[in-house]
C-alpha cells in the first residue's frame, strides 16, 4: 500500500496526493501559497475544514518537519502546537493524522503516541473509551473518519470496525459486506468521509484500489487522475518490504528511546490524570488527550 492524502473542505476544496501525483482545487489561499513555496519538499498530511480552515504538516528542504494551520479550534491548536519544558514541539509532525467534523465542531487527532478528540458522536466516544484500560489502549484506533450528522467510521489495529453511516448508505453496505469476509476490514487502508456532503466518501484498499460515491462534480476528474498513480505507487511500495521493515525498526528504536526518557515524567503526572467537561449551549463538550509510553503509562489531560 502507499500513503495517500484524500481530503475535502466545506467550500468545495479538495487535496489528493500520493507519492507520484497531486491534485488540488479551491484551496484556502494561505494553503495554496504554502504548497507553491520552494521551501516545501514533501507534504505529510492535509486536513481541510470549515470555510478556509486547514491543517498541513510538511518537510522542508533542510529535512525539518513543520506544521501550518489556519482557523482550527483552540483545543486542536493546543494539541498540535504543544511544547515540552525545553520549548521544543511535543508532537511528531511527520505522523499526525487528523479528521475534522462538520463546521469544525469535532475532531480526532493523533501522532501515534498522543491522542486528542473533541465532541465526538456518543457511539464513537463509547467505542474509544471501551478500548482504554488503566490508561492503556487495549486496541488502539487505526482509522477514524468523521462525517456529517454524527456519522463516523472507526477501525482499530485489530481490524475491529465500528460505524454509524445513516447518511452514507453505500459505504455502510460496503462495510457490512467486508465485515463478513476473511480479512475484509483489514484490507481497508483509508476512508475519507466528506463532512459537508451526505453520501460522499472515498475508500482506499491496501492494494491501492479506490472506491467512491457522490463526490462533488469538479472532484471526480481529479480523483480519476489519481487512480493509476495510487495503484502504481502501491505496487512499488510492496516491492520494498525490506526497506520498510528497516525504516520501521529505526522508528521503533527512536520512539523507544524517547519513551524511556518520558517515563519518569509520566509516572509523576499519572496521579493528576483527568477528563475535563465544559458546558456548552448545545450540551457537553468533551476534550480528552492521551499520551502513551512504552511502559504502558498514560496521562489524561483536559
Amino acid at each position: 500500500m502507499c500513503e495517500s492524502i484524500l481530503s475535502f473542505g466545506q467550500r468545495g476544496g479538495h487535496f489528493f496526493q500520493c507519492p507520484s501525483r497531486r491534485e488540488a482545487m479551491r484551496l484556502p489561499k494561505k494553503l495554496a501559497s504554502l504548497l507553491s513555496s520552494r521551501q516545501l519538499q514533501y507534504v505529510h498530511h492535509v486536513a481541510l475544514g470549515f470555510e478556509d480552515s486547514f491543517l498541513i504538516t510538511w518537510r522542508d528542504n533542510n529535512g525539518h518537519n513543520r506544521i501550518d494551520s489556519d482557523g482550527l479550534p483552540l483545543e486542536l491548536r493546543e494539541f498540535l502546537y504543544a511544547r515540552d519544558p525545553q520549548r521544543g514541539f511535543e508532537r511528531d509532525f511527520s505522523r499526525i493524522q487528523c479528521s475534522i467534523g462538520p463546521y469544525n465542531a469535532s475532531f480526532f487527532v493523533h501522532d501515534g503516541s498522543a491522542y486528542r478528540w473533541l465532541n465526538l458522536p456518543p457511539k464513537l466516544l463509547l467505542a474509544l473509551q471501551s478500548r482504554i484500560n488503566d490508561g492503556n489502549w487495549t486496541d488502539r484506533p487505526r482509522l477514524v473518519a468523521l462525517g456529517a450528522n454524527d456519522n463516523f467510521v472507526l477501525i482499530t489495529d485489530k481490524h475491529a470496525p465500528v460505524w454509524t453511516l445513516n447518511n452514507y448508505d453505500s459505504l455502510s453496505n460496503l462495510l457490512d459486506s467486508l465485515a463478513l469476509q476473511n480479512r475484509g476490514i483489514a484490507d481497508i487502508h483509508s476512508i475519507t468521509l466528506h463532512a459537508h456532503r451526505f453520501g460522499s466518501f472515498i475508500t482506499q484498499s491496501r492494494n491501492g484500489t479506490l472506491s467512491h460515491e457522490n463526490l462533488p462534480s469538479h472532484s471526480i476528474p481529479a480523483l480519476q487522475e489519481m487512480v493509476a498513480p495510487i495503484l502504481k505507487d502501491s505496487k512499488e511500495a510492496e516491492r520494498r518490504p525490506l526497506a520498510r521493515r528497516e525504516s520501521d525498526l529505526r522508528d521503533t528504536l527512536q520512539r523507544r528511546s524517547s519513551n524511556l526518557q518520558q517515563r519518569a515524567q509520566l509516572r509523576r503526572e499519572w496521579t493528576d490524570s483527568k477528563q475535563q467537561f465544559t458546558a456548552q449551549a448545545k450540551g457537553i463538550k468533551l476534550s480528552l488527550s492521551i499520551n502513551l509510553s512504552a511502559g504502558g503509562l498514560a496521562r489524561l489531560l483536559g
